[in-house]
């Protein structure tokens, strides 16, 4: 499954929908074109950006176009892709009125996300990893109310769904170990929540050894 893909998969019906910091509008054009809500928001700090949206939403009546940094109007769905962590929780922070549900794909320091989501009065429903050009990147579902509101730290770190086998989550935390096995004293507190991920991988003890 792409990045993309799983994005869209965790998308649902809503009454207004935004894909913030829309770029080129592909997820807005998903929404549109799947009828999942009766107005799509595409919007961007970029009028450039905006203008590349334009064109690919041409002939789509129920998108509204705002050139904005973060969520400065009302939705009850936003999607927010395609930036860092910290931008992510930025953007939620400062939101006007916080949408009531959130799908989220950070580039980095996801974990942290996770950690912020559950303060901002979200809990998470779906959290999904997904392998692309030799990338890893968590795709999360939140909602306001609703989904998991107490993280263990591997979950923060790595998922909520960590216990349950995954190959892609297999694959980033056995590239995580390689990373920190180059400088093992120092990263050794990473290294052991990493090995502990792996044995519910299916990863035996003694490989992460």
């Amino acid at each position: 499954m792409t990045r993309l893909a799983a994005i869209c998969a965790l998308i649902e019906k809503a009454d207004v929908i935004a894909d913030v910091g829309c770029d080129h509008g592909r997820v807005a054009e998903y929404i549109a074109g799947h009828a999942l809500s009766r107005k799509t928001i595409a919007s961007d700090i970029s009028e450039t950006c905006l203008d590349k949206a334009r064109a690919r939403l041409r002939g789509y009546e129920n998108v509204e176009f705002i050139c904005c940094d973060g969520i400065d109007y009302e939705c009850d769905e936003a999607v927010i892709a395609g930036m860092g962590g910290q931008t992510v929780i930025g953007i939620i922070t400062r939101a006007k009125v916080k949408p009531h549900s959130l799908v989220i794909c950070a580039h980095r320091n996801t974990c942290e996300v996770r950690g912020a989501l559950i303060p901002l009065g979200y809990g998470i429903k779906a959290d999904v990893m997904v392998e692309e050009r030799g990338k890893f990147y968590s795709v999360i579902r939140a909602e306001k109310k609703s989904g998991i509101t107490k993280l263990t730290e591997l979950q923060r770190l790595f998922g909520v769904n960590c216990t349950e086998k995954s190959e892609p989550l297999k694959n980033y935390l056995l590239s995580l170990q390689s990373t920190y096995m180059l400088a093992p004293d120092r990263n050794e507190q990473k290294l052991k929540y990493v090995r502990e991920a792996l044995v519910f991988q299916g990863v035996p003890p003694d490989i992460t050894n």
